[in-house]
């Protein structure tokens, strides 16, 4: 009492009496709490710690004590911002070692929360890293135990594994020093961490159909606003429910626990940029695929390749799938197609001498001018693909990649379906290709639908389905023409960049084997696409008995939209004309305008252009030769009809290509189905 009495100005009046307090009474909790009290309120760290820490061994029972202890603790978990949590973080530090770990053990006891504990002991193992072995792997194993007690134990996203792999994970496996952890439990562990991560990532935010942050593209993707209750974090605050960089820190977790297993891997590799730590994991990889000496490497090469697959498997999806991916670079779907600006017979049916070696060399993909970060897109999906190869190369690792898929969320089996079917079409597996596509096809919708329906067409080609396959291209052409808004040019003269675009196709064309087109879904890339598509199915039906004169004409049709690119094929088309001698196609002057093409017809009534018997005149030329016969008993009148008919289509007003090409597939779509029947 008297030691109370003196005011706050006058401390050493007060540390007096209770010095002579404490003398008389060496057993006395409240005299010894009262001498905490006045020290800790002076701030003096290094006696009030003394004092502590001789109460914890005197009085170890007493409840206000370990009040305080409490609340020293939770402190730890404070930002120091505020001088009273400064204070007693040192206050802590100042302690020995084996007392905080008694504080530690004894405060523990009282959190019935599991998850509190954890956090708690987390808190304090990161500010003083020596008590990471101590308590490191029995957090982990508590967090493990949990989990599995809980009813979020299905979804891999869940405040037990967050806390788990983000947080004391990192922590134990760095600052663990020489704790010898069990090998098998470093395998589960990293597992738990691959299913955490590819599911935080791939799965849709609330409030969005799809939203996906883009993953590898940028180092803050996973740290945007989200309620704890979206993502199955709900025992979490709101910045602890963050994962910024989730790629990050799986790629740290994965180096780190193979510096605890011992494999081939460079020591200060983690100082070095994310981009560097993916190119060396990849050469890890190809020299641990090439030693395959034992069971640690096969474990290496499954984990390894595992980590860097579903890293470039959801970059190249956030990239080309918007449905799924929400915001991304790219405001509609990325298509991946066959080329039809390769030579068509290398592509479709090779010759027997050069399938094989066009089959073992990879294709190469010839990306859109408008796509954003193209280079960085092939890059993950030929990384992807090379990853799933080899997590496929033996029953051993193919089972256990199954293993570990089947355990990814609903969210993520859709991209890797997404993926697939892309896949397939890289390796011209086009059925297999078919059987992903179709699965997907049925929920999708949008632009979405029309990226799936030509790749479907696209694989219906290759595979020399042509009716299957025109049928799904003139669909997606009547999808785009009806849509709102000014109408899309069809032609590649009047779509800006098309032309650069091809140009830049020819260049490489000398490449051998096979190319793929990487193009956004827009009316603009999708519709020249589509006419090109339905001239080169037409075309296949040249050297067959079936045929027509139909078929020519329609040829003739859509070259127009790319003349005078699509020259030689015309030419070609014009000695199959002479060839047969005549020529009936009663829509010609209806579809017809450019001037080029009539006068080629003009030439072909010639001697010099083989005396073609031409009937194109909108009324049957035989049908009108008949009528003069009748009426005249002459013929003669037939050929000044068709030379003024073609001079008259030459002298109007040319109509526009765009126009003339969409009456074209209107009008005549069903006539273009009976092509392919």
């Amino acid at each position: 009492m008297r030691a109370r009495s003196f005011p706050k100005t006058d401390p050493y009046s007060a540390k007096a009496w209770l010095i002579t307090a404490k003398s008389l009474f060496p057993q006395s909790f409240v005299i010894q709490f009262e001498f905490y009290i006045v020290e800790k309120t002076a701030k003096n760290v290094d006696e009030a710690a003394r004092i502590l820490q001789d109460m914890l061994q005197n009085f170890p029972d007493e409840q206000s004590l370990w009040a305080e202890v409490q609340s020293i603790l939770e402190s730890l978990q404070k930002e120091p911002q505020d001088q009273k949590y400064c204070f007693l973080t040192e206050l802590f530090a100042a302690i020995p070692t084996a007392t905080q770990c008694g504080m530690l053990a004894q405060v523990s006891k009282t959190i019935s929360d599991v998850l509190e504990r954890c956090q708690l002991l987390l808190i304090v193992m990161r500010k003083f890293p020596n008590l990471v072995p101590e308590h490191g792997i029995k957090v982990m194993e508590m967090l493990v135990q949990e989990e599995i007690n809980s009813d979020v134990v299905n979804n891999p996203v869940n405040c037990y594994r967050k806390l788990l792999v983000c947080d004391v994970m990192p922590l134990v496996l760095e600052k663990g020093g020489h704790l010898e952890v069990n090998v098998f439990q470093l395998y589960l562990w990293l597992q738990r961490a691959i299913e955490f991560y590819v599911s935080y990532i791939s799965q849709p935010a609330q409030g969005s159909s799809g939203s996906m942050e883009t993953s590898a593209s940028s180092d803050t993707e996973g740290s945007r606003p989200s309620p704890a209750k979206a993502r199955g974090l709900s025992g979490l605050s709101e910045a602890e429910m963050q994962v910024p960089d989730p790629w990050g820190n799986l790629l740290r977790l994965l180096l780190l626990t193979g510096h605890r297993l011992n494999w081939d891997m460079e020591q200060n590799i983690l100082s070095r940029p994310k981009e560097y730590q993916i190119a060396s994991l990849q050469h890890q990889l190809t020299r641990a695929k090439a030693s395959n000496a034992g069971e640690t490497n096969k474990k290496q090469i499954l984990h390894t390749g595992m980590v860097l697959f579903v890293y470039s498997m959801v970059h190249y999806v956030n990239h080309v799938h918007v449905d799924i991916a929400g915001t991304t670079a790219h405001q509609t779907p990325v298509v991946l197609l066959e080329a039809l600006s390769s030579p068509y017979t290398e592509r479709l049916s090779p010759p027997k001498a050069k399938k094989n070696k066009l089959e073992k060399s990879p294709p190469l993909i010839v990306p859109s001018h408008t796509i954003n970060a193209s280079a960085s897109i092939l890059q993950s999906f030929e990384m992807a693909v090379k990853c799933f190869e080899l997590l496929n190369s033996t029953e051993e690792l193919k089972y256990e990649f199954y293993q570990l898929c089947q355990k990814w969320r609903k969210e993520t089996h859709i991209m890797m379906s997404y993926f697939q079917a892309d896949m397939n079409i890289y390796q011209g597996n086009y059925l297999e290709a078919i059987t992903h596509l179709q699965t997907l096809v049925g929920t999708a919708n949008g632009k979405t639908a029309m990226k799936l329906n030509l790749q479907l067409a696209s694989c219906h080609l290759c595979l020399k389905q042509y009716s299957k396959a025109c049928q799904l291209v003139l669909e997606q052409v009547e999808t785009v023409l009806s849509l709102p808004g000014p109408p899309v040019p069809l032609c590649s003269s009047s779509s800006g960049n098309a032309g650069e675009e091809e140009e830049g196709e020819e260049s490489i064309s000398s490449v051998p084997g096979r190319r793929l087109r990487l193009m956004q879904c827009t009316g603009a890339e999708v519709l020249p696409f589509c006419l090109q598509f339905l001239t080169v199915s037409l075309r296949t039906k040249m050297s067959t008995y079936q045929l027509t004169d139909s078929i020519l004409a329609h040829m003739i049709i859509l070259l127009q939209c790319d003349w005078p690119r699509q020259e030689a094929l015309f030419n070609e088309i014009i000695s199959t004309i002479q060839k047969q001698g005549t020529f009936t196609y009663n829509a010609f002057f209806y579809y017809v305008h450019q001037v080029d093409i009539l006068e080629e017809f003009a030439f072909l009534d010639t001697p010099e252009g083989g005396k073609v018997n031409l009937d194109i005149m909108p009324i049957s030329t035989k049908a009108l030769a008949q009528q003069r016969t009748v009426t005249r008993g002459v013929n003669k009148g037939v050929k000044e009809d068709f030379k003024a008919a073609l001079e008259k289509q030459v002298g109007r007003v040319p109509e526009s290509s765009d126009i003339l090409i969409r009456r074209f597939l209107h009008d005549e779509r069903e006539e273009l189905l009976k092509s392919f029947v």
